[in-house]
């Protein structure tokens, strides 16, 4: 038996709606609100701007398309056909909204799935959430899985599990998740924090960034040219027209195309990239380099290298072994001065990269919702640095021997200064 109450409303009630059992919202023409409980006879009482409906079992309830709607129930909820904001304080089963404005969840202890609405804001969904068909931004934490498709506004995902993002056109998709994390035929600024795999198929935007346990793999589905910064532990695959160029553990900085994307990936596993138009020979690592900076610093210090070995040659002639063990100790000590150089630089590079992080609460969305708890941040370290072995104290007889040639006008005081500080004197 079906007992019912029903009343009339004018345009711009609130209609809150509190039930123990199972809950469905419809939506229909007209200005009728009708409850309909399926135990006992629902409770409707009207206060100024707001409209109370309450039931102790299973619930129907018919509103205006136009009515605002804020709802708390213990059961499982349907809502369909409305137009306006529809709000779920609470719903201790799963939910599903199909068609609405702008849906906002507190609490949903089951799975959620919504399709047709304007935008959603969802604090915490304990199971998965499904979304489709929305017109406009979307921020959702939930425990579990997050899929989204066909999304015309911004995105931010906190997930427990797996992210699939397919169709988002907004201006910045943000993901942070414990699974893997998918994204088809996006096209916005995108940023990933993930404990798992990044998947990135058919990608048009002019800027990526992405941080992941797992592997990086990227395909983009338009020539798009810019800059990228690549930091792995596995190894690095580009694949562009028919040719492949292969890399190991490392940094990596390149160029690709003509454009001003900027394309960053760390993974601490394999990393791929599809569709990148990259030339012969441009892909190189930081320690590569290490050749064009050495370059650069020879050419500073060309002339005192060729100084030093005439001195060293000088220093051989006019004192035999000693003279050529303190020309050795200089080259040895630049030699380790330039290993120190190009270990550092890859390290400051991995760090630097391992520790980019994503501010999730500039997504366009109503300010600072509460989302679930960031993973925990995660160790991949590069190559410890070697620390360079300090040399033994410059003794008495090698200070002046360097001193007797700078009295006999052999080498300059700037000259004598450098072997000096070569050899480990502080003075």
């Amino acid at each position: 038996m079906t007992n019912q109450q029903q009343i009339e409303v004018t345009e711009g009630v609130t209609v809150q709606i509190k039930t123990d059992g199972d809950l469905k919202v419809h939506g229909q023409e007209g200005a009728i609100v009708r409850a309909e409980g399926l135990d006992e006879t629902p409770s409707i009482q009207q206060a100024e701007g707001t409209l109370q409906v309450e039931c102790r079992g299973d619930c129907d309830v018919y509103l205006p398309i136009w009515a605002v709607v804020e709802i708390e129930t213990h059961g499982d909820l349907l809502v369909d056909g409305l137009h306006n904001r529809v709000t779920i304080v609470f719903c201790g089963g799963d939910a599903t909204v199909s068609g609405g404005g702008k849906v906002e969840i507190k609490e949903v202890g089951g799975d959620f799935q919504a399709s047709q609405i304007d935008s959603i804001e969802a604090r915490e969904i304990h199971g998965d959430a499904h979304l489709s068909d929305v017109r406009g931004p979307v921020s959702v934490g939930a425990k579990g899985d997050i899929h989204a498709h066909q999304v015309a506004g911004s995105v931010s995902a906190n997930a427990k599990g797996d992210v699939h993002l397919a169709e988002v056109t907004g201006e910045k998709i943000q993901v942070n998740a414990k699974g893997d994390t998918h994204l088809l035929r996006c096209q916005a600024e995108i940023s990933i924090n993930t404990a798992g795999d990044v998947h990135l198929n058919e990608i048009v935007s002019q800027r990526v960034r992405a941080v992941a346990k797992g592997d990086v793999r990227a395909h983009f589905s338009e020539k798009v040219g810019g800059q990228a910064k690549i930091v792995t532990s596995g190894d690095l695959l580009v694949r562009s027209q028919g040719k492949s160029m292969r890399k190991g553990r490392g940094v990596y900085t390149f160029r690709f195309g003509e454009g001003d994307a900027v394309l960053s990936f760390i993974s601490k596993g394999d990393t791929l990239l599809e569709g990148l138009d990259l030339a012969d020979g441009s892909l190189r690592g930081v320690s590569e380099d290490m050749g064009k900076m050495g370059d650069e610093l020879g050419a500073e210090l060309g002339a005192m290298g060729a100084e030093l070995g005439a001195m060293g040659a000088e220093m051989s002639r006019e004192f035999g072994n000693l003279g050529r063990d303190i020309a050795r100790q200089v080259q040895d000590k630049v030699a380790r001065k330039m290993k120190e150089i190009s270990k550092h630089t890859a390290k400051m590079e991995w760090g630097e990269g391992k520790n980019w992080n994503f501010n999730f609460a500039d997504v366009a969305t109503p300010p600072t919702p509460p989302t679930p708890p960031t993973p925990p941040a995660w160790s991949a370290p590069f190559d410890p640095v070697e620390e360079a072995v300090p040399g033994e104290p410059v003794s008495d007889e090698e200070r002046g021997l360097v001193l007797r040639m700078l009295e006999e006008g052999k080498i300059s005081a700037a000259e004598a200064a450098t072997l000096l500080e070569a050899l480990g004197d502080a003075e």
